[in-house]
Parts: C-alpha cells; structure tokens; sequence
C-alpha cells in the first residue's frame, strides 16, 4: 500500500480535532445548563424556606395574641378569687403559684378587676339581702 498523502493525514488530523472540540464543546454546554438548573433549585429551596419562615412568624404572632388573652383571662380570675375575700396567700397556695406570680397577675388584671369587683358586689348584696331576711 501507499504512504497516505501529507495532506491527507492533516485532514484526517483535522476533523479527529474537530470532533474533539465538539464532544468537549457539547459536554462543556450540558455542564452549564446543568448548573443553571442547580441554581434555580436552590433558589427555589430558599424561597421556600422564606415562605416557612413567615407562615412561622404568623402563627407565632396569632399564638402569642391568643396566649395573652389566656393569661389576662388568668388573671381575672385570680383578681375574682381575691375580690371574693380570699386572701393572697390562699389563693396562691390554692392555685400553686409563688406570691411573685400571684402579684404579677394581679398587676395584669386591673381591667379584670372591674368586672370580678362586680362578682364581689353582687355576693355582697346576696349575703345582705339574705342577713335583711334572717333578721
């Protein structure tokens, strides 16, 4: 056989470069779509957990607003077992809480005190109309 031309063997040469350049090309362009798809999905991650945390802190917000009805309720209550004429003591043995917590509540209830005053004056009245009819 015959000795391929020089040119020939350039050509030859050539394309085997080229097909190189595009299997290199073409892994190089699925590279970079690949980490563009890497990027949405973590920036997708990230808004969801920016979601999370707001829905989070909006429960939160209504839990803690629930809670302090709670306590102020707490604390009316506390504030109608003293207005009853139980003393202070008593009640926080009764209700197993510390003389600080008890102050505390009552500290929380002055617009409680209102209403639990009435429940006080309305017993009063009661055991003085029921002295007025024993007498």
């Amino acid at each position: 056989m015959a000795a391929p031309r020089k040119s020939a063997t350039q050509v030859a040469a050539r394309e085997k470069a080229r097909a190189k350049a595009q299997e290199l090309t073409a892994r190089h362009e699925k590279l970079i779509d690949l980490a563009a798809e890497f990027f949405e999905q973590q920036e997708q991650a990230e808004q969801v957990r920016a979601d999370a945390r707001t829905k989070a802190q909006a429960i939160l917000a209504r839990a803690e607003e629930e809670a302090a009805a709670a306590t102020a309720g707490a604390a009316g209550t506390v504030a109608a077992m003293v207005a009853a004429g139980e003393p202070k003591a008593s009640v926080a043995a009764r209700l197993g809480i510390t003389g600080a917590e008890l102050k505390k509540l009552l500290d929380q209830a002055p617009a409680a005190a209102g209403p639990a005053a009435d429940v006080g004056d309305v017993a009063s009245e009661n055991s003085e109309e029921t002295a007025a009819e024993a007498a």
